[in-house]
């Protein structure tokens, strides 16, 4: 689909669907066994499932289906866009390169403005908890809910925001938890938990880190090689999250048995309580294999060396499947990562999706000032891959900024930010 047309959707019931159909799932996220709702159908499996599932409100793309489905005529419906897939804007034809370099500005700036309202989110999630507001169990519903809804709409697997966040920050932890939800929910949906286990596991996961926030700041980050050499009050966080989620009120006994246990580990190698086997919660599984990834990417340009380590030492602790499903959910080059490819020239990742992992869109610089910049598809360049990541750390950051700014100089900021709890 050329940039700048619209998705045409049209209803059509499940028993009538057909390989090839580019379909889109009108339910919620929770109510179906689908990581994404908009994919085109490859196998009688996926029909299956559909029609198992009872789902209802399907709508397919005739011009994205790769079959000439029978569809009565009907009024058309227009269902909104994936908010990653922007129109070219006016004042360019489709293709240009004037068009093209405003529409790559325009969706980056959208991210980073969806970002900015994430991050505003995530910290009022942490402060509501903090406080031991008794409303905390509500506002971090609905947090999971807005979380959800960004997996739901997005064509993407996961991004980390919070890796390239530096110290020990609130924000970083914030951020932390929030990548724990989307990648704890990407998990659990891969391995087919029920809607009310999918709940109970991104509850667990957007307040399993509360305990931190009553630790000095020289302990609020483990470190890549494992929590052993910490302390036994860095060890004992868990006790001290579920003790903040219980004083607050409004959570399972399930949320606050995954959260005290989510850092322990079959091997009995974990913390606080050193448990084993059956002994542990198999969500909590799930989400201390996400905290182990996120602490072993910490200090990394790039999550693929984390998941290198996990995949060879770590698939007997927390089994092949998590292990499996975890790096499939992630990027290997996320947005935003600075690359050299395998012509020498440095370029930085514009978007990168599930089906191009390894090879995504790059906008490669043209000279040293980083300023003239080319977009290029590497998974249509057989002659041109991704060398290695860069470390931009020591670089001066305006060299990088790509962001529109407002007059003042500053990224633009939602309308209206969460208000602090009272």
């Amino acid at each position: 689909m050329k940039s700048g047309e619209k998705e045409r959707w049209e209803p059509i019931e499940n028993d009538r669907l057909e390989i090839g159909h580019y379909i889109r799932i009108n339910h919620r996220w929770f109510d179906h066994p689908f990581v994404r709702r908009m994919f085109q159908i490859t196998d009688q499996r996926e029909l299956d499932i559909i029609r198992e599932a009872q789902l209802t409100r399907i709508f397919i793309d005739p011009d994205r289906s790769a079959t000439g489905p029978a569809v009565p005529e009907q009024p058309e419906i227009i269902v909104p866009p994936d908010p990653d897939a922007l129109p070219d804007p006016p004042g360019g034809t489709p293709g240009s390169d004037a068009s093209s370099i405003r529409s790559q500005r325009e969706a980056l700036s959208a991210a980073q403005m969806r970002g900015q309202v994430t991050m505003e989110r995530a910290q009022y999630v942490l402060a509501a908890l903090n406080y031991g507001d008794p409303q905390s169990a509500t506002v971090v519903d609905e947090y999971v809910d807005y979380l959800v809804a960004l997996l739901n709409n997005s064509t993407t697997p996961l991004a980390l925001m919070a890796t390239p966040l530096e110290g020990h920050s609130m924000q970083r932890l914030a951020l932390l938890g929030t990548d724990a939800v989307s990648m704890a929910a990407v998990i659990g949906k891969r391995l087919h938990l029920q809607a009310a286990e999918l709940r109970t596991l991104t509850r667990a996961a957007a307040t399993c880190l509360v305990g931190l926030t009553r630790l000095p700041p020289n302990l609020l980050d483990e470190e890549s090689g494992g929590a052993a050499p910490r302390s036994a009050s860095y060890r004992n966080y868990p006790n001290l999250g579920a003790a903040v989620l219980e004083q607050c009120g409004g959570f399972s006994a399930e949320v606050l048995r995954i959260v005290r246990e989510h850092r322990e580990r079959p091997d009995g190698q974990g913390f606080p309580k050193g448990l084993s086997g059956a002994a542990l919660h198999p969500q909590a599984l799930i989400l201390g294999a996400v905290r182990d990834f996120q602490n072993r990417s910490a200090s990394a340009q790039s999550p693929v060396p984390a998941l290198a380590y996990m995949n060879k030492h770590l698939r007997p602790v927390f089994g092949q499947e998590i292990i499996g499903h975890l790096a499939i959910s992630v990027l290997a080059y996320p947005p935003g990562t600075h690359v050299q490819l395998s012509d020498g020239r440095v370029a930085r990742v514009f978007r990168s999706e599930e089906a191009m992992r390894v090879s995504p869109i790059v906008e490669v610089f043209q000279d040293s000032s980083l300023r003239h910049r080319e977009t290029i598809d590497l998974s249509k360049q057989k002659n041109l891959s991704i060398l290695r990541v860069l470390d931009t750390s020591r670089l001066p950051p305006r060299m990088f900024e790509t962001a529109k700014r407002s007059l003042a100089g500053a990224v633009p900021r939602p309308e209206k930010a969460p208000e602090a709890p009272r």
